[in-house]
């Protein structure tokens, strides 16, 4: 009976709902007018309904009250905790959305976002496993480096929601790998990321489609963030129950399993600097789209960046298990630096 329960958990519960939200938030985001209108920014050229986060965090919301009633004594109230940092910063994007905050109130919000998270247990990074050369955190540490790397992640997501189904791609990329190492070890939230994987598939179809066309905005890239940005921080945390279970180090894992947007996030941060600009101030300078200018449709440039990640995240799987860790750093930042001048050597379309 309960694996009955967990598998429209997993599968029909969340498409369903998704599907239906989805479609409902469209229609009235239509009905009110809440569009995403093209700039001089933008890879799209149409008037599209920017509300496809608000049906999201909904849906996620409901899963994870499903879950945490249905899904057994060990899913604890921590999830509680998380739903409520989810619907906060799902609200501070969707205000983003319609008014565009500040750029130093975001941060801020953000800030009051990861105390919450932080009250959670093993939700703080206490151990840079060895990276370089450093192991166990103080507390103090803990909470600095925590911090940076929450508020790294949540808007490495947010960036690179800049062309159709990139940021919920790498999401869903991210959630598809967590989910099959929590599948390898048998760990109780594998079901509950696959459902969110589910819920994503959903979206990645209205956002795709042509007549059902929706986008993410803000509420959705900040919320899909947050997801990315708990789990990556329980990998590295020595009381989590996954801790040691990868082949390899768990701060290299998390940076291979999202090394399109912190790659995109820092080269935009090191451009808009030397430019003086702020680094939350948005523009057009981000390496997707790049590839849409060299003449690659949305779809394809994604697909790139998917297979680009995928085999970066193999190789290492594959050929470096066991190799010293700075090594392997060495190497991967050699594969990265080659690849970027690859790209940049290619013309832009005319």
């Amino acid at each position: 009976m309960e694996n009955q329960i967990l598998f429209f958990l997993i599968l029909p519960l969340p498409i369903l709902i998704t599907w239906f939200l989805l479609d409902i938030v469209r229609k009235l985001s239509i009905k009110f007018r809440l569009f995403a209108v093209p700039n001089d920014r933008s890879s799209h050229s149409k008037i599209v309904p920017a509300t496809g986060g608000v049906a999201l965090c909904i849906s996620w919301i409901i899963i994870i009250y499903l879950y945490a009633t249905f899904g057994g004594a060990e899913f604890d109230s921590d999830l509680y905790l998380y739903a409520l940092a989810g619907i906060i910063i799902s609200i501070v994007g969707f205000y983003d959305d319609m008014n565009e905050l500040p750029s130093m109130v975001k941060l801020l919000l953000q800030i009051i976002v990861f105390y919450i998270i932080s009250l959670g247990d093993n939700s703080l990074i206490n151990s840079f496993h060895g990276l370089f050369g450093i192991y166990e955190l103080t507390e103090f540490w803990s909470v600095v480096f925590s911090l940076f790397v929450f508020i790294v992640i949540v808007n490495a997501i947010n960036l690179v929601d800049g062309i159709d189904g990139l940021s919920s791609s790498l999401a869903l990329f991210f959630l598809g790998v967590t989910s099959y190492f929590y599948y390898l070890n048998d760990y109780y939230y594998f079901s509950l990321v696959l459902s969110f994987c589910s819920s994503l598939t959903v979206f990645l179809f209205f956002n795709y489609s042509k007549s059902k066309k929706i986008f993410l905005g803000d509420t959705g890239s900040l919320g899909i963030g947050l997801v990315v940005a708990v789990l990556s921080l329980g990998w590295l945390n020595l009381n989590h129950p996954l801790a040691g279970t990868l082949p390899l180090n768990h701060a290299l894992f998390i940076v291979l399993v999202l090394a399109y947007p912190l790659l995109d996030v820092i080269r935009v941060f090191v451009v808009r600097t030397l430019r003086g600009k702020s680094f939350m101030t948005a523009d057009r300078n981000h390496l997707h789209h790049k590839l849409i200018d060299i003449g690659l449709s949305h779809q394809n440039a994604v697909i790139c960046i998917l297979l680009y990640q995928s085999l970066l995240l193999g190789f290492n799987l594959i050929f470096m298990v066991g190799m010293n860790l700075h090594t392997q750093i060495l190497i991967n930042a050699g594969l990265i630096s080659l690849s970027l001048f690859l790209l940049f050597k290619v013309p832009n379309k005319k």
